[in-house]
């Protein structure tokens, strides 16, 4: 498995879109509406909006979502939609069906543990990514192993000790069936983090995608604030830096943009010269397994007074909330957001 520039992802993933119905009249289940077909998929609910259920059908590998969307659409134009499809015990009308091309999603599943979670977690929730993806596609789990340059990040958002969300991110449109398939096993189920048994949700929440076709159309801004929202740092000279200077930050942003972008959105390396015009940070220590990692949270402001930079920074600060920023960002570093926003 290789993730080079030439390989062609029809999409992601896609939904099929529900209304509750009133009541079960000649109702199929879900499961078995498209059990004709040579390929089962297992479906997974995305977080409910305004009344509408979507549910994911996924399979192991993108590439058969082709055949998968064909036979659906053999299902409707030949009048074999059911007037009631019946999940979960209750009753919905199917309304239609979403494509989603993109190749960057942000991906959000609650966690409840049994007990308070160790502060350390960074190994524990970055081998748990890799399990879901091997249990799909074993040979793509150790591709992932043997690079620095990471696809995806992965993180945890408290609301408190024993309650939060794993947030993970994907910059490759290829990932997300693996990673679906290998969680459905666990949505609804038992996990362990850390030694403590936690509870997964059962549906998951996509908050976010682009493409990144999208984000180099975004308009430029000579002025641009970051929020590092969890311990940020990066490695210069054999040393570690934690102060997110413009030519750290932007630098392995467009390391990271150039890596996974197509081919002809790729930019040219540059000599940055933004400034830091304004910032509040402080430096926070975040435990690992091997010790401490210390990085720096807060908000800084930059300025770039050339307009090319200036607009090749703004499409690179937008790809940050997905990518982050730094080091170690599939342990929970370098988590990054627009400020503000």
């Amino acid at each position: 498995m290789t993730f080079t520039k030439d390989i062609e992802t029809t999409f992601a993933g896609m939904s099929l879109i529900l209304r509750q119905d009133a009541k079960l009249i000649n109702s199929v289940t879900l499961e078995s509406w498209l059990s004709d077909t040579q390929l089962v998929p297992i479906w997974i609910p995305l977080q409910i909006d305004n009344g509408i259920t979507k549910i994911m059908p996924v399979l192991p590998d993108s590439k058969l979502y082709p055949q998968l969307m064909e036979s659906i659409c053999l299902h409707i134009c030949r009048g074999r939609v059911p007037p009631s499809l019946e999940w979960q015990n209750k009753p919905y009308q199917p309304t239609g069906v979403e494509v989603d091309s993109n190749a960057l999603h942000i991906i959000l599943v609650s966690i409840s543990a049994n007990a308070p979670l160790p502060a350390t977690l960074g190994r524990a929730i970055h081998a748990q990514f890799f399990q879901w993806v091997a249990h799909a596609d074993a040979a793509l789990a150790e591709y992932l192993h043997q690079h620095n340059i990471l696809p995806m990040t992965v993180s945890m958002q408290y609301s408190s000790r024993q309650r939060m969300q794993l947030r993970i991110t994907l910059l490759k449109p290829e990932l997300l069936a693996p990673l679906l398939w290998g969680l459905s096993s666990n949505l609804g189920g038992e996990i362990t983090l850390g030694g403590v048994p936690c509870q997964l949700g059962k549906w998951i929440n996509i908050i976010q995608s682009r493409s990144f076709e999208k984000l180099a159309e975004i308009p430029l801004q000579n002025t641009i604030e970051l929020q590092f929202i969890s311990p940020t740092s990066f490695k210069k000279n054999q040393n570690i830096q934690p102060f997110p200077l413009p030519e750290l930050v932007f630098g392995n942003l467009l390391r990271r943009w150039n890596r996974f972008a197509p081919a002809e959105l790729q930019f040219p390396q540059i000599e940055w010269q933004g400034l830091v015009s304004a910032f509040e940070l402080k430096t926070h220590a975040l435990k690992m397994e091997a010790g401490a990692e210390i990085g720096t949270v807060g908000w800084v402001k930059y300025r770039f007074s050339d307009p090319e930079q200036a607009r090749i920074a703004t499409i690179l600060a937008n790809f940050a909330v997905f990518s982050g920023v730094g080091r170690k960002t599939a342990m929970g570093m370098g988590q990054t957001a627009l400020k503000n926003q």
